[in-house]
């Protein structure tokens, strides 16, 4: 990793740190939150391997609606990143109510993508527990593993989950090289925002990020050893859950994103032609998707 990030990529890393600030855990651990916009609260969970800037685009178009929270969770992009801190999708989920109780959050609709997606069905699972702290209204699903049976999963991710693949990834490990590759996630590579992409891949290796990526990475496992807590719960739960698919994506493919919908009684929004990343592909489309399933009518 070079010393000096490219002046692009410092640029959207610098933008993006203005548009945010940090909050303290009660455990100490200081977390990266951006807001903006008015009314009921919105809470955005990012997914791995990347941050809350993964919404950026599409956060001044729900903040018209809402007034919206993203943020980086424990590990990702700005916030902190200990190498003792467990980084348990369990653990993830009672951070992000912790987060929501510190910023006066009463009640929320909240949207996981991604690894994201299984940390919003824990906060679900506090929230149904009278755990979480604050009261989700409504959950929206997105282009998320949460079936990992289903998942085309890389050799890449299934490297990543052992600690001699993990060690491996980060010693050999070239951000411009890994954004490359990041790009056959896309429905249409033309439609990526190169410099976004390779924002990735500089924050993946911030501040220590790549000495973790062998725990983080493990979260594939943990939605097999946690199905019996995460899958239940979405038939079980009254708070109204919709999803949101990229029907282009190759790893959480749509039947995925079908299966979810079933489990859940609730309606299935496709963007057609859009991979894994609609928020940051069809940001429009996807925040338009997303105001729909929250009742706004937008």
């Amino acid at each position: 990793m070079p010393s000096v990030l490219p002046a692009d990529v410092a640029a959207v890393h610098d933008g993006w740190r203005r548009r945010g600030h940090f909050v303290t855990l009660a455990e100490g651990q200081r977390l990266f939150v951006a807001q903006e916009g008015e009314g009921p609260d919105l809470l955005l969970v990012h997914g791995f391997p990347s941050t809350s800037h993964d919404f950026a685009a599409a956060l001044p178009l729900l903040g018209a609606h809402f007034r919206v929270t993203a943020f980086d969770q424990l590990g990702f992009g700005f916030s902190d990143k200990p190498a003792g801190a467990s980084y348990s999708l369990l653990d993830q989920g009672r951070r992000a109510g912790e987060l929501a109780r510190a910023l006066g959050i009463r009640r929320a609709a909240v949207v996981g993508h991604d690894m994201g997606l299984t940390v919003a069905v824990e906060m679900l699972c506090r929230h149904e527990a009278g755990e979480l702290g604050f009261a989700i209204d409504r959950l929206v699903l997105c282009n998320g593993s949460h079936l990992v049976e289903l998942a085309h999963i890389t050799e890449l991710q299934k490297d990543l989950m052992t600690d001699e693949g993990a060690a491996a990834f980060a010693a050999a490990f070239d951000a411009e090289r890994f954004a490359l590759g990041l790009r056959f996630v896309w429905g249409d590579p033309a439609r990526a925002p190169e410099v976004d992409i390779r924002a990735i891949a500089y924050w993946l290796a911030d501040a220590g990020g790549l000495g973790l990526i062998g725990k983080i990475a493990r979260y594939n496992l943990e939605r097999m050893q946690y199905a019996e807590r995460w899958r239940p719960v979405l038939s079980r739960t009254r708070v109204p859950v919709g999803v949101v698919w990229g029907d282009r994506d190759p790893i959480a493919v749509l039947e995925i994103g079908r299966r979810l919908a079933e489990m859940s009684g609730g309606p299935l929004i496709v963007l057609g032609g859009v991979g894994h990343y609609p928020q940051m592909e069809d940001p429009a489309g996807w925040a338009a998707a997303v105001l729909r399933l929250c009742g706004t009518g937008a």
